[in-house]
């Protein structure tokens, strides 16, 4: 009880009469305040081309949509970000050097634009073609060099899922495909002969350099666009097209794609494609060209069909049967 009474008392005399702290009178002197911060030159630079890059990755990013850009420089080989499920056909590294020729000059980036054109043309075709081989793509990479040149490197497989029925199939559909190059290029259709023989016989394809430009000329072939005009001046085949001034949509082309489509996610790439050759001819009549307003609205029309089906298509991947009938869709 007294020890109790003489704590109470000790805190009530601190209370009243605390100790005093001694304090250095002299005031500290605050450390001085930087008004603006200095950059070197290197680092200026630097900030300057990172927003050069950025700006025109964003301007090609708007013209590709289905296409994804990054800056860099060289293929890198096989890691995790390009591998298995990463194994993208549409994402491509840039050279920064060809990111800077491209921006701020409208004549350069024009010229760029079709080596790009013939780039997603090319792409287009080699992620058909496979589909329609029953294969599919285990590890992709892409760069696009300072001179808008692609290097490539890829590797295809079989698809486990393929039976001997579906594989008779996937064969069929390839060579209907390889006839139809025939008729514009014997050439390219003599290799891509070659590369399905050697997909039957290994199941597996090692893609380059060499196979892109043999995918980009097949495509110019199955492409009007590409080839000379008709000698009534008409066209057949692609999904946009442009001659002589004027464009137009192959909706045609795209009802086929349309009823090949049986999953939400093959209806949506149709859905794309459309929106895509809708936008390709709106820039066209701001650029001045004559635009076949009929084949304009009836790809309209496929659109709003398209987007009526989106509820009744079955939310699941496609089996190996419905993509090689889509990519087959998509190149005939």
């Amino acid at each position: 009880m007294i020890r109790g009474i003489d704590n109470y008392l000790t805190a009530y005399q601190f209370a009243e009469h605390p100790q005093k702290r001694t304090v250095n009178e002299e005031p500290t002197e605050k450390p001085a305040v930087q008004d603006k911060i200095e950059f070197s030159a290197d680092a200026l630079e630097r900030s300057e081309q990172s927003r050069v890059q950025s700006a025109a990755l964003a301007s090609l990013q708007e013209k590709f949509p289905k296409m994804t850009f990054s800056a860099g420089t060289g293929l890198v080989g096989k890691n995790a970000r390009n591998t298995g499920d990463n194994a993208n056909r549409w994402a491509f590294t840039l050279d920064p050097k060809l990111l800077e020729k491209i921006s701020g000059d409208p004549e350069a980036e024009s010229e760029y634009i079709q080596k790009f054109r013939d780039i997603e043309r090319a792409t287009a075709f080699a992620e058909s073609f496979s589909n329609a081989l029953g294969m599919k793509t285990v590890y992709c990479e892409n760069y696009i060099d300072e001179d808008g040149q692609l290097h490539h490197a890829s590797v295809l497989v079989r698809k486990d899922e393929l039976n001997e029925e579906l594989r008779v199939q996937a064969r069929e559909n390839a060579e209907k495909i390889i006839e139809r190059v025939r008729e514009k290029n014997a050439g390219a259709a003599d290799k891509l002969e070659e590369l399905l023989n050697k997909a039957d016989e290994t199941g597996e394809l090692i893609l380059g350099d060499d196979e892109m430009k043999l995918f980009g000329e097949a495509a110019k072939a199955l492409d009007p666009e590409q080839n000379e005009e008709n000698a009534d001046g008409e066209e057949e085949g692609g999904e946009s097209e442009s001659v002589s001034g004027s464009m137009g949509i192959n909706a045609a082309k795209l009802a086929r794609m349309l009823a090949a489509a049986k999953t939400r996610s093959q209806v949506q790439a149709v859905m794309d494609l459309i929106q895509s050759d809708l936008r390709e001819c709106d820039a066209g009549k701001e650029q001045g060209l004559d635009v076949e307003e009929a084949s304009v609205q009836a790809a309209e029309s496929l659109l709003e069909e398209a987007k009526s089906r989106m509820s009744s298509a079955e939310d699941r991947e496609p089996t190996p049967q419905e993509e090689m009938m889509s990519a087959l869709a998509s190149l005939m």
